[in-house]
């Protein structure tokens, strides 16, 4: 070996020798970490058991918090769809109420005129033959309105009946005749009854042959209502031979009618099916467990609204059997009565407004309803097809305005079709109770349950396999586990980093997400498994109260629909008139 290549030898074990000692200096320098890391773990260690400590009841309180506000936030929520429902219906009553006081002030501005005629009219009529009115005042008033040209016929009937009284005979046939233009056949039955108040039988004949003679049995008018009110208030007086005329006519067109009428009866039964549908009535009755969570619960209410009909609509027959008949024993007070009926009728452009006056006081009577006031409305003045006695009649039976239909014209028609319209009653009757279930669907905290109100026991376990089921479903749905488990996946993830960039920092962060994270997640699921427990049992317990207000409406239910005797023996008082 040359001196060159020993020094070369020398050089490399030095060099050799040098990084064992840097080597042996960096093994040193990681022990003193490693060292220090485990260290720094029985540190974190403690920590982390002091932060459970510290953080664990709050973390317990927190998640109560949670869950009572998210049940508030549910009721909250239902809370601001019944204030949004309700802030339409209160939109709606408010300016059905404005309509209404409007057109109520139009009536009275539009036709107070009329109301003075009228009162003029009768006055004039009624103190006549008495000498206790000055016929000067009332009059000036009628000429007034007749130089004004106005079209209502009452005001040139008023005149010729005022004029024929002073005697001016070309006068009163010149009003005859404007009357008769403006509405011949009110103007007719009107001159009709003025002859009967003074007792002149033979022009009153004259007049009601002139009314037959231009009335259509396929179109009749309203004013055909005041003849037959005439006639059942004995209006006509004692006259047989007249009393067989208007009879003869009267039973020849109720026979006419029936033979010509393709299912005359079954025109009575659909109007008081239809009567009974459309009739302004909602329950007073509350369910507050089956309103949240029944799916069918307005069907229920509706159903309840039905049958408690019965009894509403007995009640009112009642009061209708039971208010006098507008008759005396003095034939002149029969004749005033029909005349005031005749006379307060509505006119044509008058009763336009009445309608809008009715239609904004249905809104209100339904409570916001606006489909139920229109069939309502419909029910009551929807028809302007041409009307037989029989469409008449069934219009009458039905009419709730004693200004449109007098009550004793209502008993007539109701007596003389009573079998037909009790079965209207009855198709009613059938039809909501065909829509009741022996078992109705329940909803409760996304659990569906279908079953009677005896059947708790079955609803119970159906609520308990439901949160058994779906109990990871609602774990994992819970958006604090879903935080604590990302925190585990980024300390697991940072873990897996430092296998290949080793960090003291990346170290301790990564132990402490892994760590810190599946405490917490730990904790978590123990908290969820308590609060889904108590979820449990007050599911169980919503159930057990929709099961109990079931019973309580299926119990209301049936009494009011046992009540539909009260509708039978209603109607089964009312007589035959025209026997």
């Amino acid at each position: 070996m040359t001196q060159e290549e020993y020094e070369q030898e020398q050089r490399e074990i030095e060099r050799l020798i040098n990084q064992i000692n840097a080597l042996i200096a960096e093994n040193n320098r990681l022990i003193a970490e490693i060292e220090s890391a485990v260290s720094d773990v029985y540190i974190l260690e403690k920590n982390v058991r002091t932060l459970h400590g510290n953080v664990e009841n709050r973390v317990k309180n927190t998640a109560s918090e949670i869950s009572a506000n998210a049940t508030d936030t549910q009721k909250i929520s239902e809370a601001i769809e019944e204030l949004t429902r309700q802030y339409f219906t209160f939109k709606t009553l408010s300016t059905a109420s404005k309509n209404l006081s409007q057109y109520t002030d139009e009536y009275y501005t539009r036709f107070s005129n009329f109301h003075q005629l009228r009162r003029i009219t009768l006055g004039y009529v009624i103190g006549l033959d008495t000498q206790f009115v000055t016929a000067d005042n009332m009059r000036k008033v009628v000429e007034k309105e007749y130089l004004q040209n106005t079209d209502y016929w009452l005001a040139y009937a008023s005149a010729a009946v005022m004029l024929w009284a002073s005697n001016e005979e070309e006068a009163a046939k010149r009003a005859v005749g404007k009357a008769l233009f403006m509405s011949p056949t009110k103007a007719a039955l009107f001159f009709m009854l003025i002859n009967l108040r003074f007792g002149r039988i033979e022009p009153a004949q004259k007049w009601f042959t002139y009314y037959m003679e231009r009335v259509n049995p396929s179109d009749l008018g309203e004013e055909w209502k005041y003849l037959l009110l005439s006639y059942l208030s004995g209006a006509f007086g004692q006259s047989e031979e007249f009393q067989a005329v208007i009879a003869a006519n009267l039973k020849g067109m109720l026979a006419k009618t029936e033979a010509t009428t393709v299912d005359f009866g079954k025109k009575f039964s659909d109007k008081a099916y239809e009567f009974a549908r459309t009739y302004l009535h909602q329950t007073k009755q509350g369910f507050s467990y089956l309103k949240r969570y029944c799916t069918s619960y307005q069907e229920m209410e509706n159903m309840l609204t039905d049958a408690e009909k019965n009894s509403v609509i007995a009640e009112r027959y009642g009061k209708l059997l039971d208010t006098g008949d507008e008759t005396s024993e003095d034939i002149a007070q029969r004749i005033e009565n029909v005349l005031y009926a005749l006379v307060n009728s509505y006119d044509d452009a008058e009763l336009e407004v009445v309608k809008k006056i009715r239609y904004n006081d249905a809104v209100l009577s339904a409570q916001g309803d606006v489909t139920k006031a229109q069939e309502k409305y419909e029910q009551e003045f929807g028809s302007d097809k041409k009307m037989t006695f029989g469409d008449l009649l069934a219009e009458w039976a039905f009419s709730e305005d004693t200004n449109l239909t007098p009550g004793i014209i209502q008993k007539f028609s109701i007596s003389f079709m009573k079998d037909w319209i009790l079965k209207g009653y009855e198709k009613f009757a059938k039809d909501y109770r065909e829509k009741e279930k022996e078992s109705y669907d329940f909803e409760v905290d996304g659990c569906k349950v279908t079953c009677t109100e005896d059947e708790f026991s079955k609803a119970k376990k159906s609520i308990e396999t439901y949160f058994e089921k779906n109990r990871w479903k609602n774990v994992l749905s819970d958006k604090f586990i879903l935080l604590y488990i990302l925190l585990c996946v980024c300390g697991i993830l940072t873990l897996g980093i430092m296998a290949v960039h080793f960090s003291k920092i990346a170290l301790t962060i990564g132990i402490l997400l892994v760590i810190v994270g599946a405490f917490l997640l730990w904790r978590r699921i123990v908290d969820l498994g308590g609060l889904l427990k108590e979820k449990k049992r007050l599911a169980v317990q919503k159930i057990e109260h929709c099961l109990e207000e079931l019973r309580e409406w299926r119990n209301v239910l049936h009494q009011e629909d046992n009540r539909f005797s009260d509708l039978e023996d209603a109607l089964s008082r009312f007589g035959n008139e025209m026997e």
